[in-house]
C-alpha cells in the first residue's frame, strides 16, 4: 500500500515537472522571438545624429531628413509584449510607422508679445543707513 502511494506521488511529481519544463521551454522560445524582433527593429533604426550633424543642421547646411532611412518599424507596445510572453498567443511582428510621424513636429511660433517680469528698483538706489559700512 505504501509503495503504491509512493509510486503515485512520484508519477504526479513527474507530470508536474514535465508541465513546468514545457512551460519553461515555451517561455524561452517567446523570449528568443522578442529578442530577435528587438534586434531587427534596432538594426533598421536611424542612428542618433552626432553633435557635428546637429550643428550643421542648425546652420542649415545639412537637412535633418538627409540622413533618414524613411519609416523604420517599431517594437509593439510593452503591454502587447508582456501579454505575448504570458500567453504565447499570436506572433510578435514589428509595427510599421507612418512616414509623417517619423519627422519631429516644428515648434509652435512664440507669442507675439511676452509679458515682462515686474521691474523692481535696484538695491543700490535705496539709501543706506549711516552705520551700514561698519559691520
Amino acid at each position: 500500500m505504501q509503495t503504491n502511494l509512493t509510486d503515485q506521488s512520484q508519477a504526479v511529481q513527474t507530470e508536474q515537472q514535465q508541465a513546468l519544463r514545457t512551460e519553461y521551454d515555451q517561455q524561452k522560445e517567446r523570449r528568443a522571438a522578442l529578442t530577435n524582433l528587438t534586434l531587427r527593429v534596432t538594426e533598421s533604426q536611424t542612428p542618433t545624429p552626432t553633435q557635428e550633424e546637429n550643428d550643421l543642421a542648425r546652420l542649415g547646411l545639412l537637412h535633418p531628413d538627409e540622413k533618414g532611412q524613411g519609416a523604420a518599424p517599431e517594437m509593439p507596445t510593452v503591454s502587447a509584449q508582456q501579454e505575448y510572453l504570458a500567453s504565447g498567443e499570436g506572433r510578435m511582428e514589428p509595427v510599421e510607422r507612418a512616414r509623417d510621424t517619423a519627422r519631429p513636429q516644428a515648434p509652435a511660433a512664440p507669442p507675439a508679445h511676452r509679458p515682462q517680469p515686474e521691474q523692481r528698483p535696484a538695491d543700490r538706489n535705496v539709501p543706506r543707513p549711516p552705520d551700514s559700512d561698519k559691520r
